[in-house]
């Protein structure tokens, strides 16, 4: 069972990488980089991540009104 940290994104493995200091953004690199590692050498697995849709602004619809200017 995965049990916190970061979880390796291939199929059926329950290996989890822990962030040893949850206050330090250097322990969360780290656990990221070592779950990226295993991903590749146990499992050949290389993350691809996916374009991400811009988020809906009903605002950004609305058009405002031009201005001339002469």
């Amino acid at each position: 069972m995965r049990s916190g940290g970061f979880p390796c994104r291939h199929d059926g493995c329950d290996r989890a990488f822990s962030v040893t200091d949850q206050n330090s953004m250097e322990a969360l690199t780290k656990a990221s980089a070592m779950r990226t590692a295993h991903e590749i050498d146990a499992h050949g697995y290389h993350h691809v991540v996916l374009a991400e849709e811009r988020p809906f602004l009903p605002s950004a619809r609305i058009k405002q009104p031009r201005i001339e200017t002469r």
